[in-house]
């Protein structure tokens, strides 16, 4: 079975910066989530300013907003991460299955066309107000959203390796076709499926933020940095840190995130 062969690429130094910068955003949020510190009892007035007692001052009920940016990333990015392994696994199935000629293909094509085509808010609020808020929903959201994608993409990069000759090789040798899938084609495009799912992984972060930013409340507990964005605004004026902190958290992955996923993209096609 031949595979490409990814020669060693040095790494450069923006890039190592940029997921050393992406690793620590990603590390403050899930240690953060951790640390005994009280962000849900008001323990002061609405949008008091930072002080001593709360360094980046309250939030719209009191409550401290640095407890409150601890503890809002880690629910966030977990519902993110789970549900784009859920839609890169079905979106790569997905893909592989309309790749072929047959009617089955076909009709699972036109789905693919169909999903890609919607505009992804709308398909967020069809499935919040029809299901509810929750951490199930959103999973469901974003792998509605991801999969057509994804198995648009597999279906780009895997039509090249099936016209390979190892491929038809294992054909002849009576390989059966999830056999040859696993084995032959996989493998090889195991690399920008990996790009395109990390590029995916940033985009469900951007969904459930934006539902939250517009009052949905996604996970249910009103504690992410969407809906801690959407609650501060009213209180600019008196306390910017509210909106300013986690909007501050939320760009620091996203923006790292999409930077380094961008950079390791285009050092993958040299």
């Amino acid at each position: 079975m031949a595979k490409k062969s990814f020669g060693r690429k040095r790494i450069s130094i923006p890039s190592a910066g940029l997921a050393v910068f992406f690793a620590l955003s990603v590390l403050f949020a899930l240690v953060g989530f951790f640390i005994p510190i009280d962000g849900e009892t008001a323990g002061g007035i609405s949008f008091a300013p930072a002080s001593a007692d709360h360094v980046l001052g309250t939030d719209n009920l009191g409550r401290d907003v640095f407890a409150r940016v601890l503890h809002g990333g880690a629910q966030l990015l977990g519902v993110a991460a789970v549900s784009t392994i859920v839609a890169t696994a079905v979106g790569i199935a997905w893909g592989f299955a309309i790749v072929g000629k047959g009617v089955l293909a076909k009709a699972l094509g036109f789905v693919v066309d169909l999903f890609v085509v919607m505009p992804s808010m709308l398909v967020m609020m069809v499935l919040v107000f029809g299901m509810g808020s929750g951490i199930a929903t959103m999973a469901c959201v974003t792998t509605a959203v991801s999969a057509p994608f994804i198995a648009r993409y597999a279906r780009s990069v895997a039509l090249p390796v099936l016209e390979s000759g190892y491929v038809e090789q294992a054909r002849l040798a009576g390989d059966p076709t999830w056999k040859i899938a696993v084995r032959e084609v996989l493998p090889n495009i195991a690399l920008p499926l990996a790009t395109d799912a990390g590029l995916r992984f940033i985009s469900a972060v951007y969904l459930v933020a934006s539902a939250a930013f517009l009052g949905f409340d996604p996970l249910g507990t009103s504690a992410d940095w969407g809906t801690m964005i959407e609650a501060g605004a009213s209180g600019m004026s008196l306390n910017p840190w509210a909106t300013i902190a986690p909007a501050l958290a939320l760009a620091c992955v996203t923006v790292s995130g999409n930077l380094l996923i961008d950079r390791i993209g285009k050092r993958s096609e040299l």
